[in-house]
């Protein structure tokens, strides 16, 4: 079951960059493509949050509310507003600060 969630959270993590790029050169289809990516990516960090270990609460924690920053991304892309590009920004600082952390096994 672990292979199948890593599986599915590397091809969400492809599919959003793949979004997010598709998006900064104004090509069609960005946002489904980001979308598209944000369901697995979502699921698995909430997966990780809800029955992950105690001592990684904290950690999985901010790894939701990256998840839940690329959603608002997402809902600003799709009301064609341009500061999308803040809540991807504020994605990337949360996601390289949780890389630093360790992980209790």
């Amino acid at each position: 079951m672990y292979k199948a969630l890593s599986i599915a959270y590397y091809i969400g993590m492809i599919l959003v960059l793949l979004g997010i790029l598709f998006q900064l050169n104004e090509i069609p289809y960005a946002f489904i493509c980001l979308v598209l990516g944000l369901i697995p990516l979502l699921g698995v960090r909430l997966f990780n949050f809800l029955k992950g270990k105690a001592e990684n609460k904290r950690l999985n924690g901010i790894m939701v509310i990256s998840a839940l920053f690329l959603v608002a991304a997402a809902a600003l892309i799709f009301l064609h507003r341009n500061y999308w590009i803040i809540a991807v920004l504020i994605t990337a600082t949360l996601d390289l600060y949780v890389t630093f952390r360790k992980f209790k096994k």
